[in-house]
């Protein structure tokens, strides 16, 4: 399984002997033949002597044995049905499992015991899952090799041609040659789901009016983003016709086949593509780019959303860089390790925010931080990671959950916002507590992440 820190900032935990990583990895020592817990008290090794693993299981695969000091094996800190699964999962291979129930076989569980147990790790179902990391695998392949789709459909673990197109289309919304010539012409077409609900996407994309990032124009059909893209930022815009997004970025010329993917990410988040939809459901818009979701979940605590807007307005125009249209591709993650606290704090952060948005910084340009990683693990580890981080709380781990790594079924039940507005649409004669806001979306499960939204917008936009 792929851990989402570096190699150094590990060993820097490891010699720290920092709790907070419990769990989170696992080190072994070649030198003694043992793996522990990051916090072991032990004489810390030499670090050429030392690899890490995600899971006891992976350690003990590695030929590794327990340590008797530290008790890696017993440690709690991560539920033990979780740590159970996700230890069985690292020596599972996606193409070699042709479905549910052999998935089920593979883990040693019954399909009813993998179906409750999966939602709870990745809010999502085994067949789902399955699926996604099929079309992930193939995606790769078909931009990485010369393979035909016929090839990488069977390679990747499907079993028929129109099985695969039909996921692929349903994952990537464009077909497997689409993908594969993605960019070819300067141009990139994605297809909405039927009864896609657009008005959502543009409520939601136009929330912030003053926005330097995006600018939204629904009666066109068009909203136009600057995004820093692998070679550089650009103005990249969207246009709406029929059922289908047009992607067209400024100097489609200048763009790398590693851009072009980049756009449909890109593209895919911005327009809550990333889960599939069945009709009547709401798309949750992601914040495209992860770092600037970090952004938002720093400038956003414990002030309006007004003010909130403001900060990352004044962060942008200081930090970003401007492209064509007027607009401001967001600062990254390296611009901001660079500066100062002070520097930070000037755009309207307190002392705290400005140190965590520069810790935050640092850790993501080291790729000590990865939102990919998070965003693909369990919904558990994103939570216990990022609460690692010393100034994140539970509102900015859930807000990172559902608006950058795309969880579907989060309530930030601490949101000031969400229980204003779930106040007002159940006539209620207080604010709701944290565990009546909980109460109250329970029916939405496992889709509280559209709930929230809901509650979102009916907020600001009161009737």
């Amino acid at each position: 399984m792929t851990l989402p820190y570096a190699r150094d900032f590990m060993l820097g935990r490891m010699f720290a002997a920092d709790a907070a990583f419990d769990g989170l990895f696992y080190t072994g020592v070649t030198s003694t033949g043992i793996y522990c817990l990051p916090s072991c008290r032990a004489r810390k090794p030499r670090a050429e002597h030392v690899q890490f693993h995600a899971t006891p299981h992976e350690a003990r695969a590695a030929g590794l044995r327990a340590c008797r000091r530290c008790h890696p094996d017993g440690y709690r800190g991560v539920p033990g049905p979780e740590a159970a699964m996700l230890a069985a999962l690292g020596g599972v291979r996606v193409p070699d499992v042709p479905g549910v129930r052999a998935l089920a076989d593979a883990l040693n569980l019954g399909e009813s015991a993998l179906h409750v147990h999966w939602r709870e790790l990745f809010q999502v179902t085994p067949g789902e899952w399955l699926a996604r990391e099929r079309v992930r695998l193939a995606a790769r392949t078909l931009r990485g090799t010369g393979d035909s789709v016929a090839e990488v459909a069977f390679a990747v673990g499907f079993g028929s041609l129109s099985a695969f197109g039909a996921q692929f289309r349903r994952v990537m919304h464009l077909t497997p040659q689409a993908w594969r010539h993605a960019g070819r012409g300067g141009g990139l077409t994605l297809t909405l789901p039927a009864a896609f609900p657009l008005e959502v996407v543009w409520r939601d994309l136009g929330r912030d009016p003053d926005s330097v990032t995006q600018r939204v124009e629904a009666h066109a059909g068009r909203v136009a983003f600057a995004w820093a893209l692998p070679g550089g930022p650009q103005r990249v815009t969207l246009h709406v016709t029929a059922g289908r997004v047009e992607v067209h970025p400024d100097a489609p010329g200048a763009l790398t086949p590693t851009d072009w993917e980049a756009l449909h990410t890109l593209t895919v988040r911005a327009l809550g593509l990333h889960t599939p939809l069945t009709p009547g459901d709401w798309p949750v818009p992601l914040v495209p780019q992860a770092f600037d979701g970090l952004l938002w979940a720093v400038a956003g605590q414990q002030v309006t959303f007004a003010q909130a807007c403001r900060t990352r307005r004044t962060l942008t125009l200081r930090y970003g860089t401007p492209v064509a249209g007027g607009l401001t591709a967001p600062p990254t993650a390296a611009r901001l390790a660079a500066l100062e606290d002070a520097d930070l704090r000037a755009c309207g952060l307190t002392d705290a925010r400005a140190a965590l948005l520069r810790r935050l910084a640092g850790r993501v340009a080291r790729r000590e931080l990865s939102m990919d990683a998070l965003a693909r693990g369990t919904v558990g580890a994103a939570r216990r990671t990022l609460l690692a981080v010393p100034g994140i709380g539970p509102w900015t781990a859930d807000y990172v959950r559902l608006r950058v790594l795309g969880f579907p079924d989060i309530v930030p039940e601490g949101d000031a916002a969400l229980a204003a507005s779930l106040r007002c649409t159940h006539a209620l004669p207080a604010r709701p507590t944290p565990a009546q806001v909980q109460a109250l979306l329970h029916p939405h499960a496992p889709r509280r992440s559209q709930a929230v939204l809901r509650a979102w917008h009916a907020g600001l936009n009161p009737t």
